[in-house]
C-alpha cells in the first residue's frame, strides 16, 4: 500500500513536470525578461469567489478507507458532542467469519467462555520491568489515540440478524450501506439478541492482562499475555449458551462450511452506543482487529486414555463495515443550512463545514461578474484570461468565524479541496514537495495549509495553495469546475465516497471528511463579512507597468 501510493505521486510529478516545461514556454519567456528590468513589476489582485454550503442527510459509511500504512480501518464509536453543531452518535454493524471454516470441535466439546474484544488505537510511551513470582516480566505504558472526550456511554453488544448483502441486485455492484441505514432501514433486526452491556464504557490505556490455563494429561499449565489497551470483556452464560448452540452443535453443517452460508446463518454484531446524561467520549477504532474468540474444551483419547484438551475458535470482524451515524445538528445551525436558505447565486456570509454525516461548502472561483477597466460589467473569468499576466502564486484564504466557533482543540487541524463534479484533487496536491505518507497532519501543507492560530490558540484562518489550478483555468486548460471544501482527518486519503443532500443523490463527499468528527464555520463571500475576513482568491503576478 505504501509503494503503492508513493509510485502513483512520482509518475504523477514526473508527468506534470515535462508537461509544464513542453506547455508553458510563454511564461519561460517573460520570466527571463523579468530579471533586470524596470517595465515590469509585482502586484496583486483579489478575486472574491461565490461561496455557499451544502447539508447531507445521509453519507455512505461502508468500504470506508484504511489508512496509508495500510493498518488502520477508519470507524469511529461513541458520543461526540460538537461546541458548534450539537450530537453526533455513532455505532458500528459488521459482519463476521471464523479464522477457519468447516471447523471441528473434537469429542465432547464444552464452550468454556466467549471472550469479545475490540483494541483501541494506541502508542507504546514507556516500558518497565515487574517481578510476577519467578518470572520478570515488561509493563508497558501506553497513550490512548484519537479518543475525546472521558465522560461514560453505555455501550450494548447485539447479534444482529439484518442481512448484510455483498452486492446490490439491480445494478450488481458493491452494495451502498449509509450512515442513517441501522436506524431508519434496519430496525429491530439488528438489536436480536443482546449479548454484553456495559452503562458505563470509558476506554482505558492501561494494557490488558490476560490469564490461561491450559490442562493437559491432568496438569495445570498458566499462560499470562500482556495486550495493548482495548474493551475485553467474557461474555455473560447466556451468551455462552447461544454461542454453544450456534457452533459447537452445528460442527459439519452446511452453516459453517463456507462463507456465503456462514454470512446468511449468523448475519453480524452490531455494536450499539448512547448517551449517558446527553453525553459521552468518542473513539477511533481499528476494527478490522476485533474478534470473539470461543474458548472450548474437548476430550481425546489415546492408547485408552482420555484427556481433555482446550482450543479456540476467532470470529473476526470482517467484509462489510457501517458507521451508523446520528447527528442532532443545533436548531439554528439546521435552519440556516436547509438548501432554500442557501444563497447559491450570489453567496453566504457563512461557510458550515462538519464531518461525518455533515456539510461542505462549494465554492465557485470565478463565477461572479467585475467592473473592467472600461466600466463595463464583464465575468470576472473573462477578464482575467485577457490579462497579459505572469502568474507568481494564487492561494485561497479563508477566514475562521471566531464569533461561531469555539477555539482549541475542537477545531479541525486540516481541510480539504477537491472537484465537486469529479472528486479529483487540484493538480497542486500532487506538486506538494511536503507530501508524506507516514506523518498525514503535517503532510501536503504547502497546498493545503493546517490552520493558522493566534495567541490564544484559536483558529484564524486556513490557507490553500492553487496556483497551477488558476495558471491552467486561465490558460483554458481546464474548467472553471466548482471545487469543494471540507474538513479532513487525513489529507493522504484522496479516495471518495457518495452522499444524499435534500434534493440531489450522490453528491460526492471526500472519505476523509465522512471519517472526520470535528466542525468549524468559515466566513463567506456575504456582504455582511467584514472586507478583512472576506473570502478571497489571492493571485500575486507581475506584469508590466503600462497594466
Amino acid at each position: 500500500m505504501k509503494l503503492k501510493n508513493i509510485l502513483i505521486r512520482i509518475t504523477v510529478i514526473v508527468a506534470v513536470v515535462f508537461s509544464f516545461l513542453s506547455c508553458n514556454d510563454d511564461f519561460d519567456s517573460v520570466g527571463s525578461e523579468v530579471v533586470g528590468d524596470v517595465n515590469f513589476e509585482d502586484k496583486q489582485y483579489s478575486a472574491v469567489p461565490i461561496a455557499y454550503s451544502k447539508k447531507f442527510e445521509r453519507v455512505r459509511t461502508n468500504s470506508l478507507p484504511i489508512d496509508q500504512q495500510g493498518t488502520t480501518h477508519s470507524n469511529l464509536l461513541g458520543v461526540y458532542n460538537d461546541p458548534i453543531y450539537g450530537q453526533s452518535v455513532y455505532s458500528i454493524l459488521s459482519q463476521i467469519q471464523p479464522s477457519k471454516l468447516n471447523p471441528t470441535f473434537g469429542t465432547n466439546p464444552v464452550l468454556d467462555s466467549v471472550v469479545f474484544s475490540l483494541p483501541y488505537i494506541s502508542t507504546a510511551i514507556s516500558t518497565a520491568s515487574v517481578q510476577i513470582g519467578n518470572v520478570t516480566e515488561t509493563a508497558t505504558t501506553y497513550r490512548l489515540d484519537s479518543i475525546y472526550g472521558n465522560q461514560p456511554v453505555k455501550l450494548s453488544l447485539y447479534k444482529s440478524n439484518y442481512f448484510l448483502r455483498d452486492f446490490d441486485p439491480e445494478s450488481n455492484e458493491r452494495q451502498v450501506f449509509y450512515s442513517n441505514d441501522v436506524e431508519t432501514n434496519f430496525g429491530a433486526e439488528v438489536e436480536q439478541t443482546l449479548l454484553y452491556t456495559n452503562n458505563n464504557f470509558v476506554p482505558s490505556a492501561k494494557e490488558i492482562i490476560t490469564t490461561t490455563e491450559t490442562v493437559t494429561n491432568g496438569e495445570t499449565t498458566t499462560k499470562r499475555e500482556r495486550l495493548t489497551p482495548r474493551l475485553r470483556v467474557e461474555l455473560p452464560d447466556e451468551a455462552k449458551t447461544l454461542f454453544s448452540t450456534l457452533f459447537l452443535d452445528k460442527a459439519g453443517s452446511p452453516e459453517l462450511s463456507n462463507v456465503n452460508n456462514f454470512r446468511n446463518y449468523f448475519r453480524g454484531i452490531y455494536i450499539k452506543v448512547e448517551p449517558v446524561n446527553n453525553n459521552g467520549n468518542l473513539v477511533y477504532l481499528n476494527t478490522r482487529n476485533a474478534q470473539i474468540t470461543l474458548y472450548y474444551s474437548f476430550e481425546e483419547t489415546s492408547n485408552d486414555v482420555t484427556t481433555t484438551k482446550q482450543d479456540k475458535l476467532d470470529l473476526n470482524f470482517t467484509n462489510t463495515f457501517i458507521n451508523a451515524i446520528k447527528t442532532t445538528l443545533d436548531p439554528t445551525i439546521a435552519e440556516e443550512l436547509k438548501e432554500e436558505n442557501q444563497d447559491t447565486v450570489n453567496g453566504e456570509d457563512n461557510l458550515y463545514l462538519k464531518g461525518g454525516d455533515g456539510s461542505y461548502a462549494v465554492i465557485d472561483l470565478f463565477g461572479g461578474n467585475i467592473t473592467n477597466e472600461n466600466g463595463e460589467e464583464e465575468n470576472e473569468l473573462s477578464f482575467l484570461k485577457r490579462q497579459d499576466w505572469l502568474i507568481n502564486d494564487a492561494s485561497l484564504k479563508l477566514y475562521i468565524n471566531q464569533n461561531k466557533v469555539t477555539g482549541g482543540d475542537t477545531e479541525p487541524e486540516r481541510i480539504f479541496i477537491f472537484n465537486i463534479e469529479t472528486g479529483a484533487v487540484l493538480l497542486d496536491y500532487f506538486l506538494d514537495g511536503s507530501a508524506s505518507v507516514e506523518t498525514p497532519l503535517t503532510s501536503v501543507v504547502n497546498h493545503l495549509g493546517r490552520i493558522s492560530r493566534d495567541s490564544d490558540k484559536n483558529g484564524e484562518f486556513y490557507r490553500i495553495k492553487m496556483t497551477q489550478h488558476v495558471l491552467n483555468i486561465l490558460k483554458g486548460e481546464i474548467e472553471n469546475a466548482k471545487l469543494g471544501v471540507s474538513v479532513s482527518q487525513n489529507v493522504n486519503i484522496i479516495t471518495n465516497a457518495i452522499g444524499d443532500t435534500p434534493t440531489t443523490k450522490n453528491e460526492i463527499i471526500p472519505s476523509s471528511s465522512i471519517v472526520s468528527h470535528e466542525g468549524t464555520v468559515l466566513y463567506g463571500n456575504g456582504v455582511n463579512v467584514p472586507e478583512s475576513k472576506r473570502l478571497k482568491l489571492d493571485i500575486f503576478y507581475t506584469s508590466s507597468k503600462e497594466n
